[in-house]
């Protein structure tokens, strides 16, 4: 049956991806999506943004910054519950163990061999603290690629797409979902393309229950294996 997922740990206008989002949306799912990047000194944080012009108000990138300089912003240091989480030590660390399903998407950007390297160890982390299904994801070629490539036997790997000219049919072969955007999929005119790929799909983002019934009515249940969604009680059923 398809389950409901805490997009970003229910995103609201006051907060996203933060730990306390984490730990407040295990009150309703057990199910989580997230996002990662790397900071100037290769930290891991779950942050969304390319930069911090939204959240830290300062036109500053995070990959031009390391960790410590992040954390002495001023914004950061007024609002410290927005710090950005280190992947490893707050959310793997502390909560991981909690979650049945965690989406980690890597949020596109320049990686070295090595970093990629990083990456993949911080995932086998991840996979070695939690029984949960692990869900990798980009929307990055490049980082699809390094995805393909990671051990089937520990995580299952998200094809995360906008539209459907994103989709490279070659590499899709090597995933297990497709991770689409809703309104691509509620286009009637891509239905019968989309049904033909007969990957079972985690569609982003739900804001109404509406939604959830037309998906409902365009495609077969076995084809949808999560809601992605900012809204706690989403009606799913």
């Amino acid at each position: 049956m398809p389950i409901l997922v805490a997009h970003r740990g229910f995103r609201t206008p006051t907060g996203e991806n933060r730990m306390i989002d984490f730990i407040n949306a295990l009150k309703t799912c057990q199910a989580v999506e997230f996002d990662i990047r790397m900071t100037k000194d290769q930290k891991i944080i779950i942050f969304h943004d390319h930069n911090f012009k939204r959240i830290g108000k300062i036109d500053k990138t995070v990959r031009s910054l390391t960790y410590q300089e992040i954390k002495a912003l001023p914004w950061f240091n007024n609002h410290p519950e927005w710090l950005p989480a280190l992947f490893i030590d707050d959310f793997i660390k502390k909560i991981a163990n909690k979650y049945h399903l965690i989406n980690v998407e890597i949020k596109a950007d320049r990686y070295s061999q090595a970093e990629f390297q990083q990456l993949q160890l911080a995932l086998e982390l991840l996979r070695s603290e939690t029984k949960a299904e692990i869900i990798v994801s980009s929307f990055s070629y490049r980082t699809l690629k390094f995805i393909a490539n990671l051990n089937s036997n520990l995580f299952k790997k998200g094809y995360l797409i906008e539209k459907l000219s994103d989709l490279d049919q070659n590499l899709l072969q090597h995933f297990d979902y497709l991770n689409p955007y809703l309104g691509t999929i509620k286009r009637k005119s891509n239905v019968a393309t989309i049904k033909s790929i007969n990957l079972p799909m985690n569609i982003w983002t739900f804001k109404y229950d509406k939604d959830v019934e037309i998906v409902n009515n365009l495609y077969p249940k076995k084809l949808i294996n999560s809601y992605i969604s900012d809204i706690a009680n989403l009606k799913i059923d």
